[in-house]
């Protein structure tokens, strides 16, 4: 049975079923956001268009950059649902409520049910999180089989229960299939240094089964196989070129300095970071851990997340949603911590200070921001900022107006909390309304697919703009910059879709072909068009895009 904070099974079912609801209604409410999702939604629709669901291609040209995962669980959802945003995102949603429940799971075994279900909650409602298990990128279905593995693997040492290790070796595989070696490099390290620090020696060779290690191949092996088969230069591309040299290097432009993860860790768990910083309070889990199996307990988890965090931190080559992965293991210590403040009715570790300053500030300066911030329009902030700055603002004093009679009211005020966190990422699901118009290219490809007349050539200046072939199921002709597409560009299906400047302007000019361009405004429009020769026969604003018709000249 659940603890009394969630005894009557209504406000636990209610609670999950809000988790649901915001996660999933929303999904195909904002268009494709530019670049990574109308990236990862094309590439499952021309597997489905070509039949070959074996060779990625992108733009029609191959794409070797991620393994096929994605693309499967991807296509899978348009077959289902449709070629459309909902379809697209679906796959990456259920996969962050499936690692928020894997949490709970991990978080319930150790500490109890009601911290477990605490630490789903934490998952779940953090902004990181939430950000990113909400569109479609490969962040989250790695995060997913991480934590999955994470899980498998503890209940499979503590029960000493080795079908567990099967979930263990599966959930690898399919980390592989998913984002490639980290899939196996990082549970591998952080389990090595779990068996370092706590002189478990016999883990270096009980998890060795047999039909588990089976098992990973036969689910991650297939596919690397095929690929390389039908083409025999994806190895030194996928493994050399995206894995070591990309890892080492700065060849993507992605360089930040070794501590740029670092302060992102308390804003990804934000609206919980208070409860981060109380985790090195004195009566937190994390520093008086009960007993021998929570000592064990709190050393895998702060394993896997500082595995996880330095080996980014080490690369060369960073993005935000690289840390999503850490959030499950810090997500259950807080549930359980929550939980145990709630059984010895105290705050430890500054607590509700620190939930009063960094979430108090916080609201009151989204609040501000609606009123005065530039960048957004008033009536579009306002209704964002009036339900992430409530929630902010309503935690601690939610929390304090419950306790402060004697620490009597801990179970109303830890239910507050969630409660509050719920609201918080409801109001966070309205950022996209805003950004997603600004990022997409589906206006422009309706106006394409309104104007064209079907026979036209789409070209693209300088910009790989990955949703115009999702939204018009026609390939884009790049000119300038291949960017991403190199590879591609460099294969024979590549050859004419790709030119430089130079090669396209003739073309564009001589009227023998008709062409639909889009460029972004500003410099990129002047240094393709001196002085203001467009020559086009028609010209439409879209955003900051332009898209110029130029159509082939008709003869009598």
């Amino acid at each position: 049975m659940f603890s009394p904070i969630f005894r009557r099974n209504l406000f636990f079912a209610a609670s999950i079923a809000a988790l649901l609801l915001i996660y999933i209604a929303p999904l195909g409410s904002y268009p494709l956001m530019e670049p990574d999702e109308g990236r990862y939604a094309e590439i499952p629709r021309e597997m489905i268009e070509s039949g070959n669901y074996i060779t990625p291609t992108l733009n029609y040209v191959k794409y070797f950059e991620k393994p096929a995962f994605l693309y499967w669980m991807n296509a899978a959802a348009f077959h289902l649902f449709g070629e459309n945003e909902f379809a697209a995102r679906i796959g990456c949603a259920l996969c962050a409520l499936g690692g928020a429940a894997a949490a709970a799971v991990l978080g319930a075994f150790i500490y109890g049910r009601a911290a477990g279900f605490l630490a789903g909650v934490v998952a779940a409602t953090s902004l990181l999180y939430f950000a990113i298990g909400t569109i479609n990128i490969t962040d989250m279905p790695l995060s997913f089989f991480l934590t999955l593995a994470f899980v498998s693997f503890y209940i499979a040492h503590v029960k000493e229960e080795k079908k567990y290790y099967l979930l263990f070796y599966f959930s690898c595989a399919m980390a592989l299939l998913t984002k490639g070696l980290v899939g196996v490099v990082l549970p591998g390290t952080a389990i090595f240094c779990y068996i370092i620090a706590t002189r478990q020696w016999k883990l270096f060779y009980k998890p060795l089964w047999l039909p588990g290690i089976i098992l990973f191949f036969a689910a991650g092996a297939p596919w690397f196989y095929l690929v390389c088969r039908d083409n025999p230069d994806f190895f030194n591309f996928f493994f050399v070129r995206e894995h070591f040299v990309r890892y080492a290097t700065k060849m993507h432009g992605r360089y930040e300095p070794f501590w740029f993860f670092f302060p992102l860790i308390p804003a990804a768990l934000v609206p919980w970071t208070a409860f981060l910083f109380a985790l090195f309070g004195k009566g937190s889990v994390v520093r008086s851990p009960r007993g021998g199996g929570e000592r064990r307990a709190v050393v895998y988890l702060l394993s896997w997340f500082a595995v996880i965090l330095l080996f980014f931190s080490f690369s060369d080559s960073k993005l935000v949603p690289y840390i999503v992965p850490c959030v499950p293991p810090l997500a259950i210590l807080i549930g359980a911590d929550v939980f145990r403040m709630f059984e010895d009715k105290e705050w430890h570790g500054f607590a509700l200070p620190t939930l009063a300053l960094f979430n108090g500030l916080l609201g009151v300066a989204l609040l501000v921001y609606s009123f005065v911030g530039k960048e957004i329009a008033a009536a579009d902030a306002l209704p964002v900022a009036a339900k992430t700055g409530f929630a902010l603002i309503a935690m601690p004093a939610a929390a304090w107006y419950y306790t402060s009679r004697g620490g009597r009211g801990f179970k109303p005020a830890i239910r507050a909390l969630v409660l509050c966190s719920l609201l918080f990422v409801w109001g966070i699901e309205g950022i996209y309304g805003i950004v997603a118009p600004q990022r997409t290219m589906r206006d422009v490809s309706e106006l394409i697919m309104k104007e064209s007349e079907g026979s036209e050539t789409i070209a693209a200046f300088d910009e790989v703009l990955q949703g115009i072939p999702f939204y018009t199921k026609r390939r884009v002709m790049m000119v300038g910059s291949p960017g991403e597409l190199e590879y591609g560009a460099a294969q024979p299906e590549g050859r004419g879709w790709f030119l430089t400047k130079e090669e396209f302007m003739p073309q564009w000019n001589s009227g023998k072909k008709s062409f639909i361009l889009v460029v972004k405004n500003g410099d990129r429009l002047e240094y393709l068009f001196p002085k203001g020769k467009i020559r086009a026969a028609k010209r439409f604003d879209v955003g900051k895009y332009v898209v110029l018709f130029n159509r082939e000249e008709r003869r009598e």
